[in-house]
């Protein structure tokens, strides 16, 4: 694990996660739980699996323990203290802001801002503020964790808006291939224009319930503590499907593969074709002296590594 990096905001030793990322990568982050954010050196957010998620979620929420660190106009580069300037990234799910530093070493987001990047947040509407209000008497930040006052349109705090966490889309999140189909929370249709319930998958209008008119179950929620209560339950399974995949995920993967392969060859023979007539007519084909020379060849590499293997294979 790297050095903890100091937050370039309140300068407090930020926490250092190392997260599991996809393909047997690890992935390392760096969270300023006072301040709230999230530092990125590059897209580490993207390489995040299901179960680095859902970690990474839940010390979002018990950072929001903590009273919020307002991000100062001086705020600067984790890395090399340099200035800042704001971001403007376009997402399947829309607009994204984040923190960046000039020289490119990375860039701070809020808690609201990874989780709207990713999808996740919808904007509180006038309905959802009177049924909070009504139920539990206050509105959470999403962010910070503070109380937002009735009357405000952000969060006096952080400045963040109002909004809520669709569970129904985190639980998706959390397990894109579907391996998780029985799990009563990911039991959803594939339908992203309509709010779905998390027990029992029925579609809503968008914006207009926190709770499915069937069942009752949460739809959505403010608080960040609540959010990961809800889909903690999927946490063993979701490890359990990194380490080993069910053979009808591994099925899936591989017919994506072959479905594939077809592009794949013909960019390959594009690419000779391309750099034969590139060539000088009198020059040997570089693809095939070059396994008789010095220089690299890493066809060469996988062709014989693959002998090696044979023959341990077969005489070990």
């Amino acid at each position: 694990m790297g050095t903890p990096l100091s937050c370039g905001n309140c300068g407090q030793p930020m926490r250092v996660m190392a997260l599991a990322g996809h393909y047997g990568r690890t992935v390392e982050i760096d969270l300023c739980a006072g301040c709230h954010l999230v530092w990125f050196d590059g897209t580490e957010s993207a390489n995040l699996s299901g179960p680095a998620l859902l970690e990474l979620i839940g010390d979002m929420a018990r950072s929001q323990s903590l009273p919020h660190a307002v991000l100062r106009p001086q705020a600067a580069c984790a890395r090399c203290r340099g200035p800042l300037k704001t971001g403007h990234n376009q997402t399947r799910w829309g607009k994204s802001l984040h923190l960046g530093c000039v020289a490119r070493h990375g860039a701070y987001q809020s808690f609201a801002q990874f989780l709207g990047e990713k999808g996740l947040l919808r904007p509180m509407s006038a309905i959802d503020r009177a049924d909070l209000l009504k139920r539990q008497g206050r509105i959470d930040c999403v962010n910070c964790g503070a109380d937002i006052q009735a009357g405000h349109d952000t969060c006096a705090q952080c400045a963040s808006v109002p909004s809520l966490v669709d569970v129904a889309r985190l639980a998706r999140a959390f397990d894109p291939e579907g391996a998780l189909a029985p799990q009563a929370v990911h039991r959803l249709a594939a339908r992203q224009e309509a709010l779905q319930c998390a027990a029992c998958g029925a579609a809503l209008p968008p914006g207009q319930d926190m709770r499915c008119a069937q069942c009752g179950a949460t739809l959505a929620v403010s608080r960040l503590a609540q959010v990961h209560e809800a889909v903690e339950a999927l946490a063993p399974a979701l490890r359990a499907h990194a380490q080993r995949p069910a053979p009808a995920v591994v099925k899936k993967r591989l017919d994506a593969l072959d479905a594939d392969l077809p592009r794949r060859r013909a960019w390959v023979a594009g690419m000779e074709a391309e750099t034969r007539r590139n060539r000088d007519p009198g020059e040997d084909d570089p693809i095939w002296s070059s396994w008789f020379s010095g220089q690299t060849n890493p066809l060469r590499a996988v062709v014989l590594a693959l002998a090696i293997w044979f023959i341990w294979w077969f005489w070990g």
